[in-house]
C-alpha cells in the first residue's frame, strides 16, 4: 500500500464514519485493519508520514484514532467540533473521547471558534502539509538552529566532556516529569553532549535561544518542528541576565522531560513539585586536561607542517567549542591563500580574531607592531618581561600537562601591574606582550568603568571579563589609580564599597585564564595586600640618558629625511624626558619639515617640538635650556 492509496483508504474510511454512522466498533475495527495493512507496507521500506507523526508525538491507539479523524476533516473540508467527533466516538461508552477533543496537543492541533459559536478542531498547518503531502523543507524559525540532524555523524566526544550517558539514565531511572539541566562554559561540549543524547534516542539536536521566545505561538512552531524532524529541544539560558522561566515551564508543562542548558551552576527557578530537577556540569579544568580530545580534534585538520600542530596544542587553552571556530578560521584563511593547509600564518590571523568581544563601551582594541626589540627599557624591567611573556607561551604544560592546575586555588591567568610616569612605556609594553604573544590587547579605562552608584562598577566589571573569557585576550586596565587608591579604615560606607570593588576586581584578574595587566603612575597607592595578589610588578622608571639617546635614534622613520647634523647625545643628555614627548617631539618636528622648503627634519624642528610638548605640562624652556643650540630657537 502506498501512501496515496494510504489516503484514499482514509478518506474513504471517514465517508462512512460520517455518512453511515456503523458504530464505534465498527470505525475502530475498520481503523485498526488500515493501520495494520499501512504498517506492513511502512516494514517493507515504505514512508508513511502518518506513522512518522504517530511515533515522533509518541501518540497512543486513542490519539491516532482522534488525529484520523482529524485529518479526514480537513481533506473533506468539514468542521472538526464535538457533533463531528461523535461519529468515530460514542460518549456513552467511554469519556476518554472527550478528553481527547478538549485537550488536543498544541504541536498537533489548535482549538479555533466557528461562527455558530462552537469550538472545533484543526490540525496545525505544517502538520496537515506533512500529513498530506510528505517531506516538509525545514522552516527556518527566528531564535532556533538545528546543531545536528538524525543520522548526522558527531564530532569526538572527550571522556572528560562526557554527560549524556549520566543524564540517560538518570532519566531512565527517575519517574515522572523530570527537567534536565546541563551547565558549563561556552564551548566546553554542553550541546555535544545533548547532540549525543539524541542519538541515542534515534533523534537530532535541536537548540532554541530562551530570549527569542517572545509569544507561544512562536514556542509551538518550534515544538512542531521538532516533532516533525523528530528532534530533542534543548534550551539554552541567556548569558548575561537572568530570565524569568516560569510562563515557560508552565506553558509546556505536558512535557515528559525539559532540556535546558546555561552556564550558571543555579538553574534560575525551583523546577516545582510536579517535575523532578536533574543537573549535571561540565568541569573545564577536566576538559582542558583530556589530551585525546584536543588532539583528534585538530586532527580533523590538513596542516603545512605537524610541527604547528604541536605547537598549537601546547601553546592555546581554548575549550573545544572556541578551538573549533579558530581552526575554522584558520582554514578560510589557508583556502583564501590558495592552500589546503594550515600554517603559521594562518593561525596567527585566526588567534588574534579569535575575541570577537563586543566591549566597546567599556574597552577598545589596540594593533600593536611593536617587538620586544623596539622596546627600550632597562635590562632588568626587559628581562623580566620576557620571561612573563615565556611563561605564558609554556603555562599549558606547566599547569595542565604537569598538574600544578590541581594544586593552584584559582585560575591559571597571569596578572600584572606597569608602574610608572606618564609615557615611560607601559602601553607599549602591552602592545609589546600582545604581539609577542600572538593575543588580541583591549585597553580599558576604568574612569569609564567606575560608577557612583553602589553596585554598577562590579555589573561593568563581571561584564568585560565575561566577553573576553573565552577569548585569552590581554586585558589592559589603564589609569588603575582611579580604583586602586591606597586603602585605609573604613570610615565611611563610599570606603567600604570602593575595597569592594577593588577586591571584585582582583578575585576576577585571578579567575581570568588570560593576561591581564593593570596601569598606575603610583605605585605607592597599592598596598601589600594587594601586590601579593598580583603574579608580577614591573617599574616603568624614567629613560636615563642612555635610554633616552636609543629612543631619538629608533623612533625616527627609515624613510624620513633627516639632517646630519642631528645631535642625539645632547638631546638625551639635555632634556630628561620619557618615551611618549620624544615620540610627540618627533612628529611635531617633522610636520614642521613637512611645511619647509627642503622637507627636512633638522635640530631646529625638534627643538621646537620639544618646547611645544613641555609646555603641555607647564614647563616653558628659556634660552639657556638649549644650549650650545641657542641661536636656532
Amino acid at each position: 500500500m502506498t501512501y496515496t492509496e494510504f489516503l484514499k483508504e482514509l478518506t474513504a474510511w471517514g465517508d462512512r464514519a460520517v455518512r453511515e454512522s456503523p458504530g464505534k466498533k465498527k470505525i475502530q475495527e475498520e481503523f485498526r485493519i488500515l493501520c495494520t495493512r499501512a504498517g506492513e507496507s511502512v516494514q517493507k521500506g515504505g514512508f508513511s508520514p502518518f506513522f512518522y507523526v504517530l511515533l515522533s508525538a509518541g501518540l497512543n491507539r486513542e490519539e491516532a484514532l482522534f488525529l484520523s479523524a482529524v485529518l479526514y476533516s480537513e481533506i473533506s473540508r468539514q468542521e472538526f467540533v464535538q457533533e463531528f467527533w461523535e461519529k468515530f466516538w460514542e460518549q456513552e461508552e467511554d469519556t476518554r473521547g472527550w478528553e481527547l477533543f478538549f485537550f488536543p496537543s498544541p504541536v498537533l492541533f489548535f482549538p479555533e471558534e466557528t461562527e455558530k459559536g462552537e469550538i472545533r478542531i484543526r490540525l496545525v498547518p505544517r502538520v496537515f502539509l506533512f500529513l498530506y503531502r510528505g517531506i516538509l523543507p525545514e522552516q527556518k524559525i527566528p531564535g532556533m538552529y538545528w546543531y545536528c540532524k538524525e543520522g548526522e555523524k558527531l564530532p569526538f566526544l572527550g571522556s572528560s566532556v562526557r554527560q549524556y550517558d549520566r543524564i540517560r539514565r538518570s532519566m531512565e531511572k527517575v519517574k515522572g516529569k523530570k527537567l534536565c539541566y546541563l551547565y558549563g562554559r561556552k564551548g566546553s561540549g554542553r550541546k555535544l553532549n545533548y547532540a549525543c543524547l539524541a542519538a541515542a534516542l534515534g533523534k537530532g539536536l535541536a537548540v532554541v535561544f530562551c530570549e527569542s521566545l517572545h509569544t507561544w505561538q512562536r514556542l509551538q512552531e518550534i515544538r512542531t518542528e521538532c516533532m516533525l524532524h523528530r528532534g530533542i529541544l534543548v534550551m539554552e539560558l541567556p548569558e548575561k541576565e537572568p530570565m524569568d522561566l516560569s510562563d515557560l515551564l508552565e506553558e509546556m508543562a505536558e512535557e515528559e522531560t525539559l532540556f535546558f542548558l546555561g552556564e550558571e551552576e543555579q538553574f534560575p527557578v525551583d523546577a516545582g513539585r510536579d517535575r523532578q530537577l536533574l543537573v549535571f556540569a561540565i568541569d573545564p579544568k577536566a576538559v582542558w586536561k583530556d589530551q585525546e580530545l584536543f588532539w583528534k580534534l585538530t586532527g580533523e585538520y590538513s596542516w603545512e607542517r605537524e610541527e604547528e600542530r604541536v605547537f598549537f596544542l601546547q601553546r592555546y587553552a581554548f575549550l573545544p567549542g572556541k578551538m573549533r571556530s579558530v581552526l575554522e578560521r584558520a582554514k578560510t584563511s589557508a583556502y583564501s591563500d590558495g592552500r589546503s593547509r594550515i600554517g603559521a600564518k594562518d593561525l596567527r590571523t585566526a588567534v588574534l580574531h579569535a575575541g570577537g568581544n563586543s566591549l566597546k563601551q567599556y574597552a577598545k582594541k589596540i594593533e600593536g607592531g611593536y617587538t620586544m626589540e623596539d622596546l627600550i627599557l632597562p635590562v632588568l624591567q626587559k628581562e623580566k618581561l620576557c620571561r612573563i611573556v615565556q611563561r605564558v607561551k609554556n603555562r599549558k604544560q606547566v599547569y595542565e600537562e604537569w598538574g600544578f592546575s590541581e594544586k593552584s586555588a584559582y585560575g591559571n591567568g597571569v596578572s600584572m601591574l606597569f608602574a610608572g610616569p606618564p609615557g615611560t612605556g607601559k602601553t607599549m609594553a602591552a602592545q609589546v606582550m600582545a604581539s609577542e604573544l600572538d593575543m588580541e590587547l583591549y585597553k580599558i579605562e576604568l574612569p569609564a568603568v567606575v560608577d557612583k552608584y553602589i553596585g554598577e562598577t562590579e555589573k561593568k566589571l563581571n561584564r568585560i571579563f565575561e566577553e573576553v573569557k573565552d577569548s585569552q585576550a590581554i586585558l589592559f586596565f589603564d589609569e588603575a589609580d582611579v580604583l586602586f587608591s591606597k586603602r585605609t579604615e573604613v570610615r565611611e560606607a563610599n570606603d567600604r564599597y570602593s575595597n569592594m570593588e577593588v577586591a571584585f576586581l582582583l578575585q576576577k584578574m585571578e579567575e581570568y585564564e588570560g593576561v591581564s595587566i593593570l596601569a598606575t603612575n603610583y605605585l605607592q597607592n597599592f598596598d601589600e595586600a594587594f601586590r601579593r595578589r598580583i603574579s608580577d610588578i614591573v617599574d616603568f622608571p624614567i629613560p636615563d640618558t642612555a635610554s633616552r639617546e636609543s629612543m631619538w635614534r629608533k623612533m625616527l622613520p627609515e624613510r624620513l629625511p633627516v639632517s646630519e647634523e642631528l645631535d642625539y647625545p645632547f638631546l638625551a643628555r639635555q632634556f630628561p624626558v620619557t618615551g611618549s614627548v620624544i615620540k610627540n617631539a618627533l612628529l611635531y618636528g617633522s610636520f614642521l619639515a613637512a611645511e619647509s622648503p627642503e622637507q627636512m627634519l633638522t635640530m631646529e624642528r625638534i627643538l621646537r617640538g620639544l618646547a611645544h610638548e613641555l609646555e603641555k605640562s607647564g614647563r616653558r624652556l628659556n634660552r639657556e635650556d638649549y644650549g650650545e643650540y641657542q641661536d636656532r630657537v
